[in-house]
């Protein structure tokens, strides 16, 4: 029997934003059946445009996925001699698509996570992938030096941002996350020699991706690959997309809620003695042996709250891990540091 009705941290939608029927605006059609290559709705560039300005990114074009994009940018870019370097713990959609680029002559091989130092000189072009914020250790990847070691050798970064989209950016005085334009910006640093790739459907709730990037890279990307063999995302994906990005004020104040949950949570572990994973953000995790994750959720679970266990490819430790939105009530914030306390006071184990 649970207590009380459930409270479920779990979701990714990190600014509640669910976009409804209601909320957008009426369609003719779900597609047009039309490569995006040769027409693709105004409202497809919109979007691509407003995140690339928002960067100061030279250019940028809407996919249908992260794994469209990425497949995409491994298959029509690096060529022989040239060198993709992929983080080991890199996510396993950046994984499956860097290799790919093995098909064109490119030699595909992994560097330590985070660790730049671990990316050796082969004389051609280097094309470093990672993820901008790793979900593992909860840290960004360490973008400008990457940027600069691919840069050198003439070739570029590739950033998977999926999971700072929408939640971290260019920071204002005392904000913590920013202004949504991820984590290149959130860290200070120029786009230049960046190929961002992000999906839409975890904070701004709409799944499609946008690529941006250098003018030169962006030609290529928008007039050959996926984006020559299929549609475009469907109407309403589009309009999501682009109510998302007309709301900067309620977005920013969502944001700012977002800020209020994670410190009062991460707070009230330090407060329990608890481990804390990494820095702020909406994913607030515990590391702890994987047995004692395994007890903490079933727990958890039996007073009504959901939670996630992860395995993280960058640690041996598991993570019990909160996944906080906008939508949480501080009630609901409140009833899941009392569930904290109680099983930290209870005597469970929790060290890592």
């Amino acid at each position: 029997m649970t207590a009380g009705p459930r409270l479920d941290v779990t979701t990714a939608l990190f600014l509640d934003l669910r976009h409804q029927a209601r909320t957008l605006p009426a369609w003719e059609s779900l597609t047009t059946g039309v490569p995006a290559a040769l027409a693709e709705d105004p409202s497809a560039r919109h979007v691509a445009a407003a995140v690339a300005d928002m960067q100061s990114a030279g250019a940028g074009v809407v996919a249908r996925s992260t794994l469209h994009a990425l497949i995409d940018i491994f298959t029509l870019l690096p060529r022989s001699g040239d060198t993709v370097a992929v983080d080991e713990a890199a996510y396993p959609t950046v994984q499956v698509a860097a290799a790919l680029a093995r098909k064109a002559g490119a030699q595909v091989w992994a560097y330590g996570h985070h660790r730049p130092d671990t990316i050796a000189d082969t004389g051609g072009r280097l094309f470093i992938a990672t993820d901008g914020w790793c979900p593992g250790c909860n840290r960004p990847a360490p973008i400008g030096e990457l940027r600069d070691l691919a840069v050198r050798s003439g070739g570029l970064l590739v950033v998977d941002d999926s999971l700072a989209c929408g939640v971290l950016g260019r920071r204002g005085h005392r904000e913590l996350f920013g202004d949504g334009a991820g984590t290149v910006r959130w860290l200070g640093a120029s786009h230049d020699g960046v190929l961002w790739v992000a999906s839409f459907a975890k904070a701004y709730g709409a799944p499609l991706a946008v690529v941006t990037g250098p003018p030169g890279a962006l030609r290529v990307l928008r007039s050959d690959g996926n984006r020559l063999h299929s549609s475009a995302p469907s109407a309403p994906d589009l309009s999501a997309a682009v109510r998302a990005l007309s709301l900067p004020r309620e977005l920013n104040r969502r944001r700012l809620r977002l800020q209020v949950h994670v410190l009062a949570l991460r707070s009230a572990i330090v407060r329990e003695s608890l481990p804390l994973n990494g820095l702020p953000f909406p994913i607030v995790g515990i590391p702890m042996p994987t047995g004692a994750a395994a007890r903490w959720w079933e727990a958890l679970r039996a007073d009504g709250i959901g939670v996630i266990v992860q395995r993280p490819r960058c640690r041996r430790a598991a993570l019990l891990s909160f996944v906080l939105s906008s939508r949480h009530s501080t009630r609901d914030i409140e009833r899941l540091m009392c569930s904290v306390r109680r099983l930290s006071r209870d005597g469970w184990g929790a060290a890592a």
